[in-house]
């Protein structure tokens, strides 16, 4: 099978759409129903971490697929767009549904040095060393620790919802490689 042939600047949108539909804030929150996680993360503060987190690793499995398909430029291309994509992505979640509300303009650079530093920066060496399957415990450490950080309490994720949230983490590492390396990238 031949792959389809992408310019840089495609490489960069596949990428973008693949984070972008992978991180609709109410398929997220449909997602923490699904995986069956605890109430104190369906909802505010619990809710808002739940969908920053799975930002945060779904980002880390596009770069991690980036480093694996793509030429180095095509990757700093797409890293260079992360505010961007978390500025339309992370519309904070009205507490009453769970329906996003509008989203900010643009992202502070404090807060994207966190997100960079934070998240994104545990889930890339595991990625990128092929240990995909510790990510799962990562995701439910942090989701505890800082869901309780900011609402003072929080119980981890119970080993049924851990092992839901497992399987939809491995499909997304799937879809997202096995959709890249359908593509021959070209550099700039």
């Amino acid at each position: 099978m031949s792959k389809k042939q992408l310019s840089a600047a495609q490489g960069v949108e596949v990428a973008c759409i693949l984070f972008t539909l992978n991180t609709d804030p109410e398929g997220m929150v449909r997602l923490a129903h699904s995986a069956l996680l605890p109430p104190a993360y369906l909802e505010g503060p619990g809710a808002i971490r739940f969908c920053a987190e799975w930002r945060a690793f779904t980002h880390a499995v596009i770069t991690a697929g980036l480093m694996q398909h793509a030429p180095n430029s095509v990757l700093m291309a797409y890293l260079r767009q992360t505010g961007n994509l978390l500025s339309r992505t992370s519309a904070p979640l009205n507490e009453e549904c769970g329906q996003a509300a509008e989203h900010q303009e643009t992202i502070a650079p404090e807060e994207l040095e966190s997100f960079v530093d934070g998240p994104f920066a545990g889930y890339m060496p595991l990625l990128a060393r092929g240990q995909q399957a510790r990510c799962p415990d990562l995701f439910c450490q942090r989701l505890a620790s800082e869901t309780a950080r900011a609402k003072g309490e929080a119980s981890p994720p119970d080993d049924q919802s851990k092992a839901r949230l497992a399987a939809t983490m491995a499909m997304l590492v799937s879809a997202v490689w096995d959709k890249l390396e359908n593509y021959e990238f070209l550099a700039d």
